[in-house]
């Protein structure tokens, strides 16, 4: 039996929580979609030592099918104009090892958070909930995915009109 795609929608902000297999946690993303199945990708990584963050952002061309994305939780709608822009602010989101705001170290959860602050206080996005909330929505629905072998995209709670 195969798992059908995510359904996602065109223009959309999503948070992708991706599970990386073992007892690894699930690495956090941001995808802004251009089609159901395209967009590009926004993250972090520390590839060369635990210190040493990357902003790094790629294109891609059948998310709606990789099997290793166990949530897409929708926090907006981005239109086609403002695209570019969200991907220049985005690269000037700090990569400070500490985050003063959420009290803790920086990792790719931390780096969504400090994404998703910036984009609703500068306007790309209007959050109803607090970050904390949507974030421990985000982990809750990603973790429950990944324990039943499932997939969901969904609307978060604290996505505004």
């Amino acid at each position: 039996m195969s798992i059908p795609p995510l359904s996602l929608e065109p223009n959309a902000l999503y948070v992708l929580l991706i599970d990386l297999g073992g007892s690894c946690p699930l690495e956090w993303k941001l995808c802004l979609t251009s089609t159901p199945t395209t967009g590009r990708t926004f993250y972090i990584t520390n590839e060369t030592g635990p210190t040493a963050w990357q902003y790094k952002t790629e294109v891609v061309y059948s998310i709606a099918n990789d099997m290793r994305v166990v949530l897409a939780l929708k926090i907006g709608v981005i239109g086609p104009v403002l695209h570019a822009a969200l991907g220049t602010r985005l690269a000037l989101v700090p990569l400070a090892l500490y985050s003063a705001r959420f009290r803790e170290g920086l990792c790719c959860r931390v780096w969504v958070q400090e994404a998703l602050f910036a984009l609703d206080d500068e306007g790309y996005i209007s959050l109803v909930r607090s970050i904390v909330d949507i974030e421990q929505e985000a982990r809750q629905l990603g973790v429950l995915n990944r324990s039943r072998g499932t997939r969901s995209a969904v609307r978060s709670s604290g996505f505004g009109d």
